[in-house]
């Protein structure tokens, strides 16, 4: 793996660590299991992303569009469903436009292979 791809893996994981510990934290604290399931979306589709998986990485790139989607999908409900500007929901906002713009990246360097 080069040194850019490395780095922007590294920036991915952790942005998608933040992110689901912001859902976990609130899933736990108000007893709200959607937030929970959110968090393991995150944990799952990443997991799916990075470990060398031969089922999945022959399909890499619909991983990778699910991811951007399933990040721009959490962004729009949160601002339909809540819109509350906090703490936990500026951090999370914030690390799922990291997610979907590392992607992005990611998925573009792909293309130029």
């Amino acid at each position: 793996m080069t040194k850019p791809k490395m780095v922007s893996r590294v920036l991915m994981g952790v942005a998608v660590l933040v992110t689901a510990a912001v859902h976990f934290y609130l899933g736990f604290a108000y007893n709200a299991v959607i937030f929970i399931l959110n968090a393991i979306g995150f944990l799952g589709l990443f997991g799916l992303l990075v470990i060398p998986l031969p089922l999945f990485q022959s399909r890499r790139r619909w991983v990778s569009l699910g991811l951007i989607g399933y990040s721009a999908l959490t962004i729009l409900l949160w601002a339909v469903l809540n819109g509350k500007l906090d703490a936990a929901s500026i951090s999370a906002k914030l690390a799922e436009l990291v997610i979907i713009i590392t992607v992005w990246l990611d998925l573009q360097k792909e293309k130029r292979r």
